[in-house]
C-alpha cells in the first residue's frame, strides 16, 4: 500500500491530505488571513511560514514526512510542457523559485515539496501542470508577427475529469474526442483530441468567457480605455481584471449562489448571468469546431457546475453537439493522488521536463 502526502497551496488556503493508495487517512485545510500573510509581501516568502505550518499539523498526528512513499504537489507556473507526471528535479525548483515563468502560489507549494524530497531522500513529483501546452501549431498563431497564444488552464482537472468520464464508458481518453468546460472562478474549455488538449481558452491571459471574478476576453478598444483609465499600468490593470472584473464588476458580486438567486427578479443581474452562459456556450462551440464537429461528448466541471439552473440554460444552448455529462466540483487532491499512483503502478511513465 503507497502513503501518499499530497499538497495543494491556494492564495489563502493551504490543503494538505494523507493517502494510503487512493484512499483519504486523514487531511486538513488550513485557512490563512490576510493580516497572516501581510508580512510577506512576496509570494515566495511565505514558503517557511507554510512549510511550519504543514509541518505542525502533521507532528500533530504523529506522521513524520520520512514516513511517506512519495510526496505530490500541485504544479506551478513552469514552461510550456506536455501533460503527465514529471518529477522535481533542482532545474525546476531553481526555476519556480526564482519565479521565472511567472508568480503563483503553487510554486511555494512545489519548492516545499522539493525540500521535503532534499531532506527525506523522497520522491516529489507533480501531475498535468497549469501550463500544460499540447497546443497544435495553428492555436498558437496570431495576427502580429513574433507574439503567439500560450496555453493554460485547468489542467489538472480538465485531464482528470477526461479520464473518469472515459473510464465510465470503458474506454480510454485516448480514443475520444472530448470538450471538457471548467467553470469556476476562472473559465477554461479545452478541445481533447485523443487525449491531448489541442486548444483551450487561456484564462490567464485574459481568453474566453466573463466569469464570477475575470472580465474575460475584451475588445481592444476596450483594452486601450482601460489602460488609459489605470494609468497604463499593467500590474493594476491586471488586478482589475483578475479578481474585480466579470461579476464582481457587473453585479457586485462573485458568489453565484446569491448571483442566481437575484438573477430570478433583478432583470440587469439576470442579464449577466445569460451573458456569461452566452460566452460559455460560443466558447464550447469554437471547441466543437476545432474538432471539426467529431465531439464524442461534452463534459461540464468546477464550482458552478453544482447549480441545476445554470447547467439546464447553458445545456439548451449547447446539447445540439453533443451529449452532456455533468461533474460537479473539483477533486485537484484526489487528482494529484491517482496521477501519483499510476505512477507507482508503472501505468504512466515521467516526462521529461
Amino acid at each position: 500500500m503507497a502513503k501518499l502526502l499530497v499538497l495543494n497551496l491556494g492564495s489563502t488556503s493551504t490543503k494538505v491530505a494523507l493517502y494510503h493508495d487512493d484512499t483519504v487517512t486523514s487531511s486538513q485545510t488550513l485557512r490563512h488571513t490576510s493580516a497572516e500573510l501581510a508580512p510577506y509581501p512576496m509570494i515566495m516568502d511565505q514558503m517557511e511560514f507554510r512549510k511550519g505550518l504543514i509541518e505542525g499539523w502533521l507532528s500533530s498526528i504523529n506522521i513524520k514526512v520520512s514516513d511517506m512513499d512519495l510526496l505530490v504537489v500541485r504544479g506551478g507556473i513552469v514552461k510550456p510542457i506536455q501533460g503527465g507526471i514529471y518529477k522535481i528535479t533542482e532545474q525546476i525548483y531553481n526555476e519556480v523559485h526564482a519565479e521565472i515563468h511567472g508568480s503563483h502560489i503553487s510554486n511555494v507549494g512545489m519548492c516545499i515539496g522539493y525540500r521535503w524530497a532534499k531532506e527525506t531522500g523522497l520522491d516529489v513529483v507533480f501531475v498535468n501542470a497549469p501550463m500544460t501546452d499540447e497546443f497544435q501549431d495553428v492555436a498558437r498563431v496570431v495576427g502580429l508577427k513574433g507574439f503567439q497564444r500560450r496555453s493554460g488552464f485547468h489542467a489538472l482537472n480538465q485531464k482528470e475529469i477526461a479520464r473518469q468520464y472515459a473510464a465510465s464508458i470503458h474506454k480510454s481518453v485516448d480514443e475520444l474526442n472530448l470538450i471538457v468546460a471548467h467553470l469556476g472562478g476562472g473559465i477554461s474549455i479545452g478541445a481533447h483530441h485523443l487525449g491531448r488538449v489541442i486548444d483551450v481558452n487561456n484564462p490567464l491571459d485574459g481568453e474566453g468567457p466573463l466569469s464570477p471574478e475575470r472580465s474575460g476576453a475584451l475588445p481592444s478598444r476596450v483594452m486601450y480605455r482601460v489602460m488609459a483609465e489605470y494609468g497604463n499600468d499593467p500590474k493594476v490593470v491586471q488586478r482589475v481584471l483578475v479578481g474585480k472584473g466579470g461579476m464582481v464588476s457587473l453585479v457586485g458580486s462573485n458568489d453565484m449562489r446569491d448571483i442566481m438567486m437575484r438573477a430570478q427578479t433583478d432583470p440587469e443581474v439576470n442579464l449577466a448571468v445569460d451573458a456569461m452562459i452566452y460566452q460559455i456556450a460560443k466558447e464550447i462551440g469554437a471547441m466543437a469546431t476545432v474538432l471539426e464537429g467529431h465531439v464524442d461528448q461534452i463534459l461540464i466541471t468546477g464550482g458552478l457546475a453544482y447549480d441545476a439552473s445554470l447547467i439546464d440554460r447553458l445545456r439548451s444552448k449547447v446539447d445540439w453537439i453533443a451529449g452532456i455529462s455533468v461533474y460537479p466540483g473539483e477533486d485537484e487532491l484526489g487528482a494529484l493522488a491517482r496521477g501519483a499512483l499510476r505512477y507507482l503502478r508503472g501505468e504512466e511513465k515521467l516526462q521529461t521536463y
